[in-house]
């Protein structure tokens, strides 16, 4: 619900184009409603221009009404005096806005550098593994498995690679959805940890009815990212001499697909953050916390849902749904 001047109480505005400035206090707001906080949370004041050119002074509030989560843009009436002040803060934010912009952009240019150069000392590696791939060598019993192991994998960074440098220039696009056989990339990402479960003192198996319809939207290169994340996490986090289990299950119009590992579970206060950017937690972190946060965007934009719940048994459980590919 919105209020603004000349506008009808209750009508929807279109935020994410008109009010830049609730970018982040958006986030905020999320974070209230999950919070369950009491009381309303408030944004700092901004300024918009109206239909006829003429400058206004908003603010947002996030709260709770009859058990549901409410947000409020509203104007606001202050003297002259402030009002000039708060133009002058505006001016200063722009600025400032306007830096970190200038910033955002060089990091830009050298990640997409960074992520440019990692090609080289791939292809070398990739050279060696086919070299020795090539060459009449008495291995070890699993030993060419590994070997082709490892050159599948050189093969999927490349292709990573060249994706992120691809979005560069396809920047807030949507994730493609193509149709993935859920039941197919799991088996594969089980295939691939399977020496790290091992090393780990670890079993790792994928749990499915003997029938099922595993075809979803999606597309393979990000579900597996999405498995490899849950399953390589679950790997980390479960107690030595256990199992992890991927477990798919029909639900007519939608599969679902669970990890689930025989560790500590998560921490009662980190739970409703955890698919957030950048949160790590427990004794056993991850790398920089954008796994999840990973997972989630991903998820939900092929129109799924992602989530965490206590393991039978004990541990945790990281769940998504994914609805079935409609039929051709």
């Amino acid at each position: 619900v919105a209020l603004w001047p000349g506008a009808a109480v209750g009508e929807i505005l279109p935020t994410e184009e008109r009010f830049f400035f609730l970018d982040h206090f958006l986030e905020n707001a999320e974070t209230f409603w999950e919070e369950g906080a009491a009381g309303a949370l408030t944004s700092e004041v901004w300024t918009e221009e109206d239909a006829t050119g003429r400058t206004r002074l908003l603010h947002a509030l996030a709260l709770w009404q009859e058990d549901r989560p409410l947000f409020l843009i509203r104007p606001v009436a202050i003297d002259q005096r402030t009002y000039q002040g708060v133009l002058q803060e505006s001016r200063v934010l722009n600025l400032e806005l306007h830096r970190l912009r200038k910033a955002a952009d060089r990091r830009e240019v050298m990640l997409h550098c960074i992520v440019h150069d990692l090609t080289t000392p791939l292809s070398g590696i990739r050279g060696c593994l086919e070299l020795l791939d090539e060459d009449d060598l008495v291995l070890e019993e699993d030993g060419h498995e590994l070997l082709s192991l490892g050159l599948r994998q050189v093969e999927k960074m490349r292709d990573l690679i060249q994706e992120v440098l691809a979005s560069f220039g396809r920047e807030g696009a949507a994730a493609a959805a193509r149709g993935v056989d859920v039941q197919t990339v799991a088996e594969e990402v089980v295939a691939t940890l399977g020496p790290l479960a091992t090393v780990s003192h670890v079993q790792l198996r994928v749990e499915t009815p003997a029938e099922g319809h595993w075809r979803t939207v999606g597309d393979a290169p990000r579900l597996e990212r999405i498995l490899f994340n849950l399953v390589e996490n679950a790997i980390r986090h479960t107690a030595p001499d256990t199992e992890v289990v991927v477990r798919l299950r029909d639900e007519g119009g939608a599969v679902w697909c669970g990890v689930a590992d025989r560790g500590s579970g998560v921490p009662d206060a980190l739970a409703p953050r955890l698919f957030r950017k950048f949160v790590q937690g427990g004794e056993k972190q991850g790398k920089v916390g954008l796994g999840l946060y990973f997972c989630r965007v991903t998820v939900e934009g092929w129109g799924g849902t992602i989530g965490y719940q206590l393991a039978e048994g004990g541990g945790a459980c990281f769940w998504f749904r994914l609805p079935c590919m409609p039929a051709e």
